[in-house]
């Protein structure tokens, strides 16, 4: 279809820091649009930096710990005479920054290590942190944390002095990096913005409102509701085409009128059947999904709909973020890639609100699940379990890499899969999970100011429920006889003889031909023969 030509690549641009205002350049290798060409021709114009011998700035290169210490002595006008010695054996007389060094060193600003200064080696993040504060006596304390800089950490002070000065913001996934080296454009970005207030990067908004995480009820099924202290909303799936009406009832009861994101983890019905219900009944200004196509006609039912009503279509790029609101940090941590299973496709995200982190991975089975871990850092107060509680997701590696203290379970009552697995449950307790949540008989509402966050199970009615719930295993067992045209993927794998690739071939069949009338029916499933069909004719029904 002519939607699939259309389709959007996802592109979130983050940057680290303001955008500058175009400006002449004083060194050819930085161009006009160079997101630090203000401060460094300001401290050219100082005479506090200079170019190399060829004219260029090499805005890139690291910055030695002689050089940084060069720039302070030159940003503090300090007198450095000629000395027969610095207090380190490393620095030579001969040493371009000798005398510098010396100065700076006289005034408390740098110190070394065992008597050597090692001016050749480059200069972190961290240990400009602390020259900073030193050389200009900065002071006070950040409202916020960065995830990578614990209290313990030898730059804690100075790092929180500087944030709290407005000389950085960090990164956006909320780190600092201390142990990265320093590159010249970014040294001399920092020592601008300390001695120009004009520089100054604006700090984060203030965090003065709750962020609200609905698991909606929907029975065997997702469908996950963020309302973002701005008052956009984001819902992450949307249960069943069955389910659809009560998604519907459940966004109305809370308020919302428009839906800011709608993101479809991947393209199984329990997670887009009711998509087309939500999107005829809320304005939706944009839809997130994996990029994997799914050939039943409950997705193409959900991707006709998008087409004909030209609702703005973007597929999800690993390591891109979701803008909602200035105080969250949403990070796509996985997406489809070529080769995925739907289920390793599921859109997953990793929330921020300041020191409150949640992660919501879809279905995402073992190998998403380690492609997730092996490229954020994704450890989270709250985790919304993967694919229901199968054991199929939340593997040893995984879950012992989130380290959650709290459990959420999108799940159906009595199910057909045993879902949730007993294992995963008991892995959950072993690693240190306080409280574990289903949202049988009810929604699970998560709050967070962004330092607390509490859990509300609520019931079918939206009030208060019980407490955290987790009783005893639900039997694994299947109900037989299957019901073959509304069974899904994983039930139509109780059947004797159909593994995966079957029960797709049977949920395609259904899709093009309709509901099987009779149980013989099936034998037109390819793979599906007399022999086969004889050992599962007990264990399937048509009604």
């Amino acid at each position: 279809m002519k939607y699939f030509s259309s389709l959007l690549s996802l592109v979130l641009v983050v940057c680290l820091f303001t955008t500058p205002v175009s400006a002449a350049t004083k060194f050819p290798d930085v161009s006009e649009n160079h997101w630090g060409i203000q401060e460094i021709n300001y401290l050219s114009e100082k005479g506090i930096i200079n170019g190399l011998p060829n004219g260029n700035f090499a805005p890139t290169q690291n910055v030695t710990r002689g050089e940084a210490a060069l720039m302070i002595a030159g940003a503090l006008n300090l007198d450095t005479p000629a000395v027969e010695n610095t207090p380190f054996n490393d620095v030579p007389k001969n040493y371009f920054a000798h005398d510098a060094i010396a100065a700076v060193a006289e005034k408390g600003i740098i110190a070394g290590y065992r008597g050597n200064y090692s001016p050749r080696d480059p200069l972190t993040r961290g240990q400009m942190a602390a020259i900073l504060q030193r050389a200009f006596n900065l002071s006070g304390s950040w409202d916020r944390e960065f995830k990578d800089v614990g209290k313990d950490h030898l730059f804690y002070s100075s790092i929180q002095a500087i944030a709290s000065n407005s000389i950085t913001v960090g990164y956006p996934d909320q780190t600092f990096k201390p142990s990265n080296n320093t590159q010249r454009d970014e040294f001399s970005a920092f020592l601008a913005r300390t001695l120009n207030e004009d520089f100054r990067v604006a700090k984060p908004l203030p965090i003065d409102d709750d962020v609200e995480i609905h698991h909606i009820d929907v029975g065997q099924g997702d469908a996950t509701l963020i309302i973002a202290p701005n008052g956009q909303t984001m819902l992450i799936d949307a249960g069943t085409q069955t389910a659809g009406q009560k998604v519907v009832s459940y966004l109305k009861q809370a308020g919302v009128s428009t839906i800011d994101h709608l993101v479809i983890t991947h393209a199984h019905a329990d997670h887009v059947g009711g998509a087309v219900q939500v999107m005829s009944e809320f304005q939706v200004n944009n839809v997130l999904d994996s990029g994997i196509p799914h050939t039943s006609q409950t997705y193409l039912n959900y991707l006709t709909y998008i087409d004909d009503h030209d609702i703005p279509f973007e597929v999800a790029s690993i390591g891109g973020t979701i803008n909602l609101d200035p105080s969250l940090n949403i990070r796509i941590v996985n997406s489809g890639v070529e080769g995925d299973s739907l289920n390793d496709s599921s859109i997953a995200l990793h929330l921020t609100h300041n020191q409150f982190k949640y992660l919501i991975t879809g279905d995402a089975e073992e190998t998403a699940e380690h492609r997730i871990v092996e490229q954020f850092n994704v450890q989270s107060d709250v985790l919304r379990v993967g694919h229901h509680g199968s054991r199929t997701s939340t593997t040893p590696y995984f879950i012992t890499n989130v380290l959650p203290e709290t459990a959420i379970i999108s799940v159906g009552e009595g199910n057909s899969y045993g879902h949730p697995h007993q294992e995963v449950l008991d892995l959950l307790k072993e690693i240190g999970v306080k409280d574990i949540y289903t949202t049988i008989g009810g929604s699970v509402v998560v709050y967070s100011d962004g330092n607390n966050y509490t859990v509300e199970k609520q019931n079918d009615n939206g009030q208060p429920g019980s407490d955290p719930i987790i009783d005893d295993p639900i039997d694994e067992t299947p109900t037989y006889p299957i019901n073959i045209n509304t069974a899904g993927l994983e039930e139509l794998q109780f059947i004797t003889g159909v593994g995966e690739v079957i029960a797709q071939r049977i949920i395609d069949y259904r899709a093009v031909n309709g509901a099987f009338q009779n149980i013989e029916e099936i034998k037109n499933v390819s793979g599906i023969g007399d022999a086969t069909f004889e050992r599962m004719k007990d264990q399937i029904t048509v009604n």
